[in-house]
């Protein structure tokens, strides 16, 4: 007999309550693999189809949030779409990843998978094109893009303040301080 996941294998010690024999009880193999004892007005009234095995699978998923969002704890994959979706420089991303009810976030995962390592960061292979499934991937030591936040003139060289911070031996917030308050910048980049 098969009730649910259960597959009935034989009877069980007899369910007593207050003392007096209630109602009997089956051993029963649930399709994971465990074995569980069930009362047989249970399984008579389909109540009890598993070891219990669906429940918790139900309760994670209720849990996760549109699959990347658990215990508190957020997935890498769920930070890149939700960065792609509340950029400020105009990205285009498909409409099939901005979804509503977390259906956007699970036709991202679908098309473009689970993030290797964390070294690895998504990129779009055709800037001109917005993010979509033919034109997002996961890739490695990707150096940032973009425009740097201030170019300085050094030693007859244009350079960002990070290579200029780098090449003077200053740090780089000390710096941008420095700047923010008004010095020159040949006084700025001097250790």
């Amino acid at each position: 007999m098969r009730v649910g996941q259960l597959r009935v294998e034989h009877e069980g010690e007899p369910y007593e309550w207050r003392g007096r024999f209630s109602r009997r009880r089956w051993v029963c193999r649930c399709d994971c693999g465990n074995l569980t004892e069930v009362r047989e007005d249970r399984l008579k009234n389909h109540t009890t189809r598993s070891c219990g095995c669906v429940r918790t699978a139900v309760a994670r998923d209720r849990l996760l949030r549109h699959g990347g969002r658990s215990g508190g704890r957020v997935a890498p994959e769920y930070w890149a779409w939700q960065a792609l979706l509340h950029r400020s420089e105009g990205v285009r991303v498909c409409r099939r990843w901005r979804a509503g009810k977390g259906q956007g976030f699970t036709a991202f995962l679908e098309d473009v998978g689970s993030r290797p390592s964390p070294r690895h960061r998504l990129t779009r292979p055709d800037p001109s094109r917005a993010f979509g499934p033919g034109n997002a991937c996961w890739q490695a030591d990707v150096p940032r893009r973009g425009v740097p936040r201030r170019l300085v003139a050094w030693r007859g060289r244009q350079m960002t303040l990070h290579e200029a911070a780098e090449k003077a031996g200053v740090p780089y917030a000390r710096l941008c301080k420095r700047l923010e308050r008004g010095w020159p910048v040949e006084l700025a980049l001097q250790a």
